[in-house]
């Protein structure tokens, strides 16, 4: 029975202090000490700034919310623009179309 007994004392004596090692160094969350004491930031920018800035700031939300670009009206005409294009495809340009652009 000693032997029985000592077994189970070492089992017990390893399983506790197993536990005693694996314990962290960092406080639980919410416990004291607390290691870094920013202290409070008072804010110097008043609460009609703020909302003054929020209006003139307004978040994109919805569809159709992006400002398009004016149109600038070409001065080519359709005629000079097929022969310019004619004329890079005859000097190796290649225009890409599709998947294999």
């Amino acid at each position: 029975m000693t032997t029985f007994n000592s077994a189970v004392a070492i089992a017990a004596a390893s399983l506790l202090s197993g536990s005693a090692f694996a314990t962290s160094l960092q406080p639980v969350a919410g416990q004291a000490p607390l290691f870094r004491d920013t202290g409070a930031v008072v804010s110097t920018v008043q609460r009609q700034n703020v909302q003054t800035d929020a209006l003139r700031h307004m978040p994109a939300a919805g569809e159709m919310n992006a400002q398009a670009q004016p149109s600038v009206a070409s001065v080519l005409t359709r005629a000079q623009v097929r022969e310019a294009l004619q004329q890079a495809v005859a000097d190796g340009f290649h225009v890409g179309v599709g998947d294999l652009s």
